[in-house]
Order: C-alpha cells, then sequence, then structure tokens
C-alpha cells in the first residue's frame, strides 16, 4: 500500500467518526475531514444535495440535530490515487436509531473524493444512497 493510499484511508476511518459522531448528535467532526473549499458538494442518504463548504456544513448540523443515536462501520473499501485527488468507494453499514428508539440497519453506498490540502486529505465530494431503496423500486439484489 502506498504512503498516500495509507494516508486516504487513514481520512476514510475520521469519515466514520465523524459519522458516528453526528448519529449522537455532534456533527464538529465533519470540520476535520471535509475540506473548507467553496468547491465541494455533499449528497447525503437522506437525499440532500448540498453545493459549497457552508451548505455542506449547514446540511451536516441538520442531521445532526434530527440523530437519535447508532452506529455505523465501513467495508468493501476501495481507494484509488492519482496525484493530489483520491477517489474512495464503499459501503456503509449504519444501525439507526428511530425517533421510538427501535433501529434499522441499512447498508449506504458511498463515493467520495479527497484532494490534498496542505499535505492532508480533505473531503471535496461525497455522495451516498441506500441500497435496499433502490432493492424495493426495481427488485434487483
Amino acid at each position: 500500500m502506498s504512503d498516500d493510499v495509507a494516508a486516504v484511508r487513514r481520512a476514510v476511518d475520521q469519515w466514520f467518526v465523524a459519522l458516528n459522531a453526528m448519529l449522537a448528535g455532534d456533527p464538529k467532526p465533519f470540520a476535520g475531514v471535509s475540506s473548507h473549499a467553496a468547491d465541494t458538494f455533499y449528497m447525503s442518504g437522506e437525499g440532500t444535495y448540498r453545493i459549497g463548504r457552508e451548505a455542506a456544513w449547514a446540511d451536516c448540523q441538520a442531521q445532526a440535530t434530527k440523530s437519535h443515536g447508532g452506529h455505523v462501520v465501513g467495508e468493501d473499501i476501495h481507494i484509488v490515487v492519482s496525484g493530489e485527488i483520491a477517489a474512495v468507494g464503499l459501503v456503509a453499514r449504519p444501525r439507526i436509531v428511530a425517533p421510538d428508539g427501535s433501529t434499522k440497519d441499512v447498508r449506504v453506498r458511498q463515493s467520495s473524493v479527497f484532494r490534498k490540502e496542505d499535505g492532508a486529505w480533505k473531503m471535496i465530494a461525497h455522495h451516498a444512497d441506500n441500497i435496499p431503496l433502490w432493492d424495493a423500486v426495481v427488485g434487483t439484489t
């Protein structure tokens, strides 16, 4: 594994730290993972599409406010690095706590783009979609 791939993998690990903090109601760790540049975008598993750092940050804060707990892990992580850009694809497996206290296990496909900024890999683009929703609509598994 190259040094850059290992560094991007650490950034992905921090992404999951941020997601788990968000599920606990704390959006602050997103600030350390994501780029602060204006050209970023964020497409959450909830269906939002936010362009720019401020809009993405507002979305993360709103998600944290609505969260009731849970935990998420990533698997099948694939990283491609080319120069100062890295693409990441993975399957996230969150266990979400609903407002009534019940839990639901979900599978979410995620793709993200990281850019090396001042020597650190920062997320500049993120997309997530809920796999079971697609299965329910088109009947493929």
